[in-house]
């Protein structure tokens, strides 16, 4: 799949890591980024449309990334899209996404490098070389 067909849907309740995620995909390649801010309005693109990756914040307000990733999990339909979680990694964090089915984690604040480490991984096409152990260990659960 190339990137600028992948359809990407970012999920912050912070405006400035929305729009920073965006910008970052945007260079990257992404040309289909849906933005929301919370977790009700994510759940709801996700019934009305495929998404190829969802990139959601862990700590927001009306609904946590843990609940979002929760229900992805358990909605059928939904179970195998890859959801990234960004966010500051703790091993709390780690513990409690890997547990909820997490595909990847981005450490905030945002590494561009890291993010197209993610879309290779998950979208394909051309991506940085990055040193696979370091970043499987940076981000990968």
């Amino acid at each position: 799949m190339e990137r600028r067909d992948a359809r990407v849907l970012v999920v912050d309740d912070e405006p400035a890591s929305s729009v920073a995620t965006h910008h970052a995909l945007r260079s990257l390649g992404c040309r289909v980024i849906d933005e929301v801010a919370h977790g009700a309005r994510a759940l709801q693109l996700l019934s009305e449309q495929p998404y190829d990756l969802v990139i959601t914040n862990w700590e927001m307000r009306m609904m946590s990334g843990a609940e979002l990733l929760q229900l992805i999990r358990h909605t059928p339909r939904l179970a195998t899209v890859p959801v990234v979680i960004a966010t500051l990694v703790t091993p709390v964090v780690v513990a409690e996404a890997a547990r909820a089915g997490v595909s990847a984690f981005l450490p905030r604040p945002l590494d561009r490098q890291l993010l197209e480490e993610v879309l290779r991984i998950f979208i394909g096409g051309r991506g940085l070389e990055l040193d696979a152990p370091h970043a499987a260990q940076s981000f990968r659960h």
